[in-house]
C-alpha cells in the first residue's frame, strides 16, 4: 500500500522539533507499507530581514529524512493569517498540481492527513478528485483553536465528514469534535500518539546528569514544551513558588522550549523570587530529550488544554512519574500507578501534587510506569491500528 501522508507539521532545518511525531508515525508506517510525506511550506521570497519567511524560503523541495522522502511544495500564505480561510483551498491546489509528480513513481493508495484544516480539507478534496480513501487524524489545536474560527469550523468539519476514516489522538479530542462541534461518531477511532520505547528508555540519573553535565543532586521537576500561556507555565510557576515555601529540602524546576511567553515566565519566576531554583534551557536538540526525561525526578504538565500530551508517555517510558492537569489528552494517560492528575489553573493543588509525589519514592514504580508505555503507546502497538484502519478505508 503506497500512503501519502500531507502535513504542514514536519520536522525542518530551522525547526527540527516541529511535528516530531508525524514524523516518527512515518518512520514507523513505512516498516509496514510504503510512505511519502507532502509537507506544503508557505511561499517567501528570501528576505534576511525576516528570519522566519527567510527559513522557508531556504527549504528544499524534496529531501530524504530518515528513510522517507519529503516533498516541500510552496503554496500562498499570508502574514498573520489574512488568508487563512482560503488556506485550505491554495493547499489543495498546490496537491493537485503536484499529484503528477508523485505518481510517477508512487502510484497512490490511500491519503492521511494530520489535522482536519487546513491539511485535512486539501487532502480530502484531492481524494474526492482523485477517487481516493482518506484519513485524517484530530492532534488536538485543530479542533481547540481552528474550530473557533467560522470558517475553520466549517471546513474542518466538511472534512471530516468527507473523509473515510478519522483518527483522534485521545477520547476528550473525539468527545469533544462529536459533542461541541457535531462531528459525526461513526468514523472517529481514538489512537493514540506513539513513542519510541527504544529511544525513550530508563537510564541511571546521574548517567544522565552526567550527559548533560549538570553538577547537581537536588530533585528536579521536568518541562517539557512551549513556553505559552495555554501551556500554563504562570500556574506552574505560583505552583513552584508554593512548593518550595513548604519545603525545607531544595527543589529544582527546569522548563524545556521556548515561546511568546518566556519573557514573561522569566518576570513572574523574579517576582516570585524563584529564579535561583528555575532554569529556563530553552529549546534542546530533540536526541537530548531523552537524557532530560532521565535526569529529572518527574514531569509535570500544566497545560491548560492539551489534545494528547505526548511528553507525557516520553517521560513514563523512561519510567518517571507524571503530575498533570486533566485538561483532555492527560486524562487518557495519566493512571494512579504512573502519576497524579490535578484540575487546570489550580495552583495549589499542583503544588500539592509535586510535593507528594517527591516526598514519597514508593508510590510510583518507574518499571511498571515503564511497561504501561510500553504496553499502550508503542509502536508496536500503535502502528498495526493505523494500519488496519487504513485497510478499512481502502476496502471500504
Amino acid at each position: 500500500m503506497n500512503v501519502l501522508v500531507v502535513s504542514r507539521l514536519y520536522p525542518q532545518p530551522a525547526d527540527p522539533a516541529l511535528g516530531i511525531f508525524v514524523e516518527e508515525e512515518a518512520r514507523e508506517l513505512a516498516r509496514l507499507c510504503k510512505v511519502k510525506v507532502v509537507s506544503p511550506a508557505p511561499w517567501s521570497p528570501p528576505l534576511k530581514i525576516l528570519p522566519k519567511w527567510y527559513d522557508y524560503s531556504q527549504l528544499p523541495i524534496r529531501e530524504t529524512r530518515k528513510g522517507i522522502e519529503v516533498l516541500r511544495p510552496r503554496t500562498l500564505l499570508l502574514p498573520r493569517s489574512l488568508l487563512f480561510p482560503l488556506y485550505g483551498f491554495f493547499s489543495y491546489l498546490t496537491l493537485r498540481r503536484w499529484v503528477p509528480k508523485i505518481e510517477e513513481d508512487f502510484p497512490i493508495d490511500l491519503i492521511h492527513a494530520h489535522t482536519a484544516y487546513p491539511d485535512g480539507f486539501a487532502a480530502v478534496m484531492l481524494g474526492r478528485d482523485l477517487n481516493l480513501p482518506t484519513v485524517v487524524t484530530l492532534h488536538g489545536g485543530d479542533v481547540t483553536l481552528y474550530f473557533q474560527r467560522y470558517f475553520g469550523r466549517k471546513l474542518g468539519l466538511w472534512a471530516l465528514a468527507n473523509a473515510d476514516r478519522v483518527i483522534a489522538v485521545s477520547n476528550s479530542l473525539r468527545r469533544t469534535a462529536v459533542e461541541e462541534f457535531g462531528a459525526g461518531d461513526d468514523k472517529i477511532t481514538v489512537i493514540p500518539n506513539g513513542v519510541d520505547v527504544t529511544r525513550f528508555a530508563p537510564m541511571p540519573q546521574s548517567e544522565a546528569r552526567n550527559k548533560l553535565r549538570l553538577r547537581t543532586e537536588t530533585p528536579t521537576v521536568l518541562y517539557v514544551g512551549a513556553i505559552t500561556t495555554p501551556k500554563g507555565i504562570d500556574y506552574l510557576l505560583r505552583a513552584f513558588k508554593l512548593l518550595l515555601s513548604g519545603s525545607s529540602e531544595p527543589v529544582e524546576l527546569v522548563l524545556l522550549g521556548d515561546g511568546d511567553y518566556e519573557h514573561r515566565a522569566r518576570l513572574l519566576a523574579s517576582e516570585l523570587d524563584i529564579t535561583d531554583s528555575v532554569t529556563f534551557a530553552g529549546k534542546r536538540p530533540n536526541e537530548e530529550i531523552p537524557l532530560w526525561m532521565n535526569a529529572c525526578d518527574l514531569l509535570v504538565l500544566p497545560s491548560l488544554t492539551e489534545g494528547f500530551g505526548v511528553v507525557l508517555v516520553e517521560a513514563m517510558a523512561c519510567g518517571k512519574p507524571l503530575v498533570a492537569t486533566a485538561c483532555g489528552g492527560p486524562e487518557d494517560i495519566v493512571t494512579p500507578q504512573t502519576g497524579i492528575l490535578v484540575p487546570p489553573a489550580d495552583e495549589a493543588a499542583l503544588a500539592q501534587a509535586l510535593k507528594d509525589t517527591l516526598s514519597d519514592g514508593t508510590r510510583f514504580l518507574p518499571p511498571v510506569i515503564r511497561q504501561r508505555a510500553v504496553d499502550n503507546y508503542a509502536y508496536d502497538t500503535i502502528a498495526p491500528q493505523i494500519l488496519s484502519l487504513y485497510e478499512q478505508a481502502v476496502q471500504g
